[in-house]
């Protein structure tokens, strides 16, 4: 969904875009759409409700659209999928004409600060923003000519099981940050003749004659920020409370990890672990953009979703779209390495880590995720 922005914002930026969409109710998986064959583990994954219990996860993959993939190899891809959730900036789906704006406008506020606009220097400050205009212009209509976020997904998908140790991180993050001197400069609006009064004293060898709000606030700025704080402290058994607040910074991005351990029972399925294993290792790497190595194009993105018997199942989190960030693969998680006849080892073990591209709100925790 857009809408159009009547204010004063330069026409390329007026346009925005809905940074969020809902993903609603579950979707069912089309089988016929992609191609999971060569890339599922166990072979009988579909079938042998028994043991797995018609439970398993699909790992689409979205490769960018300049990627050599797709410009050179002509890999097949699908279209008509859902959009992943991807972050609010990669969200907006700036152009480049946007980008080069949005740069311009940001180094014109970045140099205005660093010219004096907090310290009263208005020339300094209009100086600063004139420079930086247009350095971030500059760069911005180098990267948005080479910029694009795009992509596509492969009609190539990952089936697997559900692993026995399915969990998933949730975090947000707070610190504990001194208030006082807010605090202080509260009590003394409230009691302004005593901040008077303790700013007159300053300076004089007897404060005797400062007393309540005005005391206090002295004391804790000669226990906190004068000269021989410790031993002040120390001789006085006094401390100055710097009124610490939790305060809250952010929200982590969600992190988890699939622990698979792969034991090929045939030929066929001994081929489908290494070509999972290749998709995975392969996907979770950039390629370079320009002949020269001086560009890098994102790795694949992954959207990873929860079926049973067809259907999304919403009885576990789901995912907004995901980075492989690490993984580890183990030829010998018994301590030794054995083989079948054709060198193809008798179990790997292999760990993913991925990692949220988008940050969680209360809406989208609503949503299931």
């Amino acid at each position: 969904m857009e809408d159009t922005d009547t204010g004063a914002a330069p026409p390329s930026l007026r346009k925005k875009r809905n940074l969020y969409t809902p993903r609603g109710e579950a979707s069912a998986f089309d089988d016929g759409k992609y191609d999971i064959q060569q890339y599922a583990y166990p072979s009988d994954l579909y079938s042998n409700r028994a043991v797995y219990g018609g439970n398993y996860a699909i790992f689409y993959i979205n490769v960018s659209s300049d990627s050599k993939l797709i410009k050179e190899q002509n890999a097949e891809t699908v279209e008509d999928y859902p959009p992943g959730d991807r972050g609010d900036l990669v969200g907006t789906g700036l152009t480049g004409a946007q980008l080069a704006v949005g740069n311009s406008i940001t180094g014109a506020i970045e140099g205005a600060i660093g010219g004096g606009l907090l310290t009263g220097n208005t020339a300094g400050a209009a100086k600063g923003a004139a420079v930086g205009a247009a350095v971030g212009g500059i760069t911005g209509g180098i990267v948005g000519a080479q910029m694009s976020r795009s992509q596509k997904r492969l009609k190539a998908a990952i089936a697997l099981h559900i692993p026995n140790n399915l969990s998933v991180n949730y975090g947000v993050s707070w610190s504990d940050d001194d208030t006082g001197g807010l605090a202080m400069g509260v009590a003394a609006a409230q009691q302004g003749w005593e901040l008077a009064k303790a700013i007159g004293s300053l300076g004089k060898s007897n404060n005797s004659d400062v007393t309540g709000t005005g005391a206090a606030i002295l004391t804790n700025i000669a226990l906190s920020k004068g000269p021989n704080q410790p031993g002040n402290s120390v001789a006085s058994g006094l401390a100055a409370n710097p009124k610490k607040e939790q305060v809250f910074k952010g929200v982590n991005f969600r992190t988890f990890s699939f622990d698979y351990k792969f034991f090929p029972r045939n030929s066929d399925e001994a081929q489908n672990i290494i070509r999972i294993i290749s998709q995975f290792k392969y996907h979770m790497h950039p390629e370079f953009k320009d002949s020269n190595n001086f560009v890098y194009i994102y790795p694949s993105e992954f959207d990873i979703f929860y079926y049973k018997d067809g259907l999304e199942n919403l009885n576990l989190h789901r995912h907004t779209s995901c980075v492989l960030t690490d993984m580890s693969i183990n030829y010998t998680p018994n301590g030794m390495f054995n083989t079948f006849a054709d060198g193809m080892p008798t179990q790997i073990d292999v760990v993913l880590s991925f990692r949220e591209l988008a940050l969680l709100t209360k809406d989208k925790v609503k949503d299931y995720l």
